[in-house]
């Protein structure tokens, strides 16, 4: 079956980084490298976050205690707070091949993100033909589920979806279900990564 929807993850591909802010503010501090990253990435608390089981306030001050009582290093929670938001800049040349997009295909939006974000106050959602927000749907990547819930609100087979991600695991995932995995590493693979599928010209 062609190609004739793609799905986009948020950080990571429609942003420039989801950790520099985090991995900066880690190193000024003297942590040892992802310290404060992987409580962003691989932490059960932040499993819970992005199903809307915890609070954002009650998972920064998690990670304050738990990280002061790891290293012995005070973390300021506002700071913490401003380095992980520096993962939402958005990349705007990601955003125009979106647009591009449209023209040609469907286009979702599958995200692993928090309630109250910051970022969605200024988000391009009109872009976007279906959302699919973790702390929304209460369910996050990898789940097979947001996979399958993704195919139905498309209204397509798993096999005419691109999904583009810049965890292997997720778009491991992904691919496990017959949707086609796209690993994001920079724009240019990913548009020839597209034009292959036929998606783009």
């Amino acid at each position: 079956m062609p190609v004739t929807a793609v799905a986009f993850d948020f950080g990571g591909v429609l942003t420039y980084s989801s950790w520099v802010g985090l991995a900066s503010y880690g190193t000024e501090l003297g942590l040892p490298d992802e310290a404060l990253v992987g409580y962003f990435r691989d932490d059960p608390q932040m499993a819970r976050l992005e199903i809307g089981e915890i609070s954002s306030r009650e998972f920064f001050k998690y990670v304050c205690i738990d990280a002061e009582a790891r290293h012995g290093q005070r973390i300021d929670i506002r700071r913490l707070g401003l380095a992980a938001s520096e993962g939402e800049r958005l990349d705007p040349l990601m955003l125009a091949l979106v647009e591009e997009l449209r023209s040609h295909c469907s286009v979702a939006l599958v995200t692993n993100n928090v309630a109250g974000a910051g970022w969605r106050e200024t988000f391009r959602f009109e872009l976007f033909d279906v959302v699919l927000d973790s702390s929304e749907v209460g369910v996050r990547k990898p789940d097979p589920r947001i996979y399958t819930t993704l195919c139905e609100r498309l209204d397509r087979k798993p096999d005419e979806v691109a999904f583009v991600d810049d965890l292997a695991r997720n778009t491991d995932a992904a691919a496990a279900l017959g949707l086609h995995p796209i690993l994001f590493t920079d724009r240019a693979s990913c548009r020839a990564e597209l034009v292959r599928l036929g998606v783009l010209s």
